[in-house]
């Protein structure tokens, strides 16, 4: 029988086991400058999934967005106070108030039905007193400008929807639950302030708030007025700044020199008298002053008001809401200004569009309770129709569409008759044999 061997443990391993039976004991680690153990969690269990940290009592706040440097009311006046802003803004709000829409069955083969057209006839007036364009308008007023959009659903004795009346976003202020997010009903999820005090609970159900750009770390939404305010602020004192120039100051147009012999006294009474004939309504600054020594005329004004900080500020604005600056910068060529009018118009309103459209079909689901209907944009025709054209002939030509389907999408015409078809497409007939010479039938006849 032989000896047995000793084996020794490898170092590696003993100290691994050490280590483990530490860390079980003591909950330490031996890591040499390690990262260490986490405290352990202060809060109970159902503080998991918290969206942001709040302030505590936040809910007892009465004024909304008070906790944000920026407040509703001057996000307004920023919008109305700037005049080039307050153009894109009416620009933006033209471009997707003129779009024609429809509502129809989500399944492209069905038919749009009664229900249909009475949603139609609904959303034509959602508020019973503006027409869609208006009520659209006023809707996006506060999403561009504060980012609040508010609709309360007016009801009917019976608790159907009677009308979606817009409200001032900037009244309401939200209610947070405990995960800092809105309580569902029947808890109140929003109060409206009036007068500096809570005058009105809703519900999820009782209001509809929908801005377009929340962030997990803010309670109101960002909208692009907000993004551009540093911007906007630079432009309103260069607007001040311009005004002043036509309006105030104290440096004269001209500066004219007079004899060296003359007393203060006659420059004064000539100063005087010369002013008296030239001025008009214009302040006294922009009368013409005579100092002694010399002759000629000094001109103390700038003569530039406009340079490429204007443009400048023009770009930020535009590209902050998607329109193309083109009207507010320096010629520029047509294809340039063509492609980026273009772009601008179809990236600006794609995101627009499909806001309006998640609300429409919200509304159409939660407050009529049709799920299989939808609110759709029909297309803009604002194609070349040139392009247009040779568009439908490569469909045509591909056997895509049929050329009655393009008469009836582009048109409104009905199918062509036979009659129409043979004018505009004969059908090919073979050629009639060329007449017989005399003498070939009895040949042909005499031929075995």
């Amino acid at each position: 029988m032989s000896d047995a061997k000793l084996t020794p443990i490898e170092p590696g391993l003993l100290a691994r086991m050490v280590a483990g039976v530490r860390y079980a004991v003591t909950g330490e680690t031996p890591a040499w400058f390690g990262p260490m153990q986490p405290f352990p969690p202060q809060a109970p269990p159902e503080v998991a999934g918290r969206q942001m940290d709040y302030p505590t009592g936040y809910n007892l706040r009465q004024t909304p967005r008070a906790e944000e440097p920026v407040s509703f009311a001057q996000m307004r006046a920023l919008a109305d106070g700037y005049d080039l802003m307050r153009l894109v803004i009416e620009t933006r709000k033209d471009q997707l108030a003129k779009l024609h829409w429809t509502i129809r069955p989500k399944a492209r083969l069905a038919k749009p039905d009664a229900r249909c057209e009475a949603l139609l006839a609904f959303f034509h007036s959602p508020d019973r007193e503006h027409d869609w364009s208006t009520w659209l308008r006023m809707l996006l007023e506060d999403l561009l400008v504060i980012d609040a959009p508010a609709l309360y659903p007016r009801r009917t004795r019976g608790g159907g929807l009677y009308a979606l009346e817009p409200v001032d976003g900037s009244t309401i202020k939200r209610v947070l639950d405990l995960s800092g997010r809105t309580p569902l009903p029947p808890d109140p999820a929003y109060q409206q302030v009036l007068k500096g005090l809570p005058a009105v609970n809703y519900s999820r159900d009782e209001l509809l708030y929908l801005p377009r750009n929340p962030r997990t770390h803010k309670v109101y939404g960002y909208s692009p007025v907000e993004q551009v305010i540093v911007s906007v602020n630079i432009a309103l004192r260069r607007q001040a700044h311009q005004l002043a120039y036509y309006s105030e100051g104290a440096t004269p147009d001209l500066i004219f020199q007079v004899p060296e012999s003359w007393q203060p006294e006659q420059i004064r009474q000539f100063e005087d008298w010369w002013n008296s004939v030239l001025s008009g309504n214009s302040s006294a600054r922009r009368g013409a002053k005579f100092v002694p020594k010399g002759v000629e005329p000094y001109n103390t004004k700038a003569e530039a008001l406009k340079d490429e900080m204007d443009e400048w500020l023009a770009r930020i604005i535009c590209f902050a809401f998607s329109v193309s600056p083109q009207a507010f910068v320096r010629d520029m060529n047509r294809a340039t200004a063509q492609t980026g009018q273009q772009a601008a118009l179809a990236e600006g309103l794609a995101p627009l569009q499909h806001w309006v459209k998640s609300l429409i079909d919200r509304v159409i689901v939660s407050q009529f309770g049709y799920t299989d209907l939808e609110f759709v944009w029909e297309s803009d025709e604002s194609v070349d129709p040139l392009q247009q054209a040779e568009i439908d002939r490569q469909y045509v030509e591909a056997r895509v569409l049929h050329p009655d389907e393009v008469r009836a999408k582009r048109f409104g015409l009905p199918a062509l008759t036979a009659a129409q078809r043979a004018d505009l497409m004969p059908e090919l007939t073979p050629p009639e044999p060329p007449p017989a010479a005399v003498g070939e039938d009895d040949a042909a006849l005499d031929t075995p």
